[in-house]
């Protein structure tokens, strides 16, 4: 399911039209006709917006098996940094993003949304 599916399912199981959906959620109905004809693509957390006061959250699916990179390690843990440190990683982190080719934005990709659920 697409987050545009996901929009559509929400206000057909809901029974909510796109005003009271606008309303209850304090997104636009501008954007959110914007989001059911895929013109923008919603985040994670707009969707999660949406669907609070419709009851539902939104159910990711995640690739199986979890990527290496995605699951939680030792070496995630944060060691604590000096402020001249993180001045540090900052101005890498803008090196590396300097030298980096620029390329189009396409459309959102990840993650996949599997369904609505309702909230019990």
């Amino acid at each position: 399911m697409n987050a545009s599916e996901a929009v559509a399912d929400l206000l057909a199981r809901s029974g909510l039209t796109k005003a009271e959906l606008s309303r209850r959620s304090g997104v636009s109905r501008a954007l959110i006709d914007d989001y059911l004809k895929g013109r923008r693509q919603p985040s994670v957390a707009q969707l999660q917006k949406l669907g609070e006061p419709a009851g539902f959250h939104v159910d990711l699916a995640w690739v199986d098996p979890t990527p290496a990179w995605a699951r939680p390690n030792p070496a995630m843990d944060a060691i604590p940094l000096t402020i001249e440190e993180r001045a540090v990683v900052l101005e890498m982190v803008c090196d590396l993003v300097a030298v980096l080719p620029a390329r189009e934005r396409g459309a959102l990709e990840f993650p996949p949304f599997r369904e609505l659920v309702a909230t019990p």
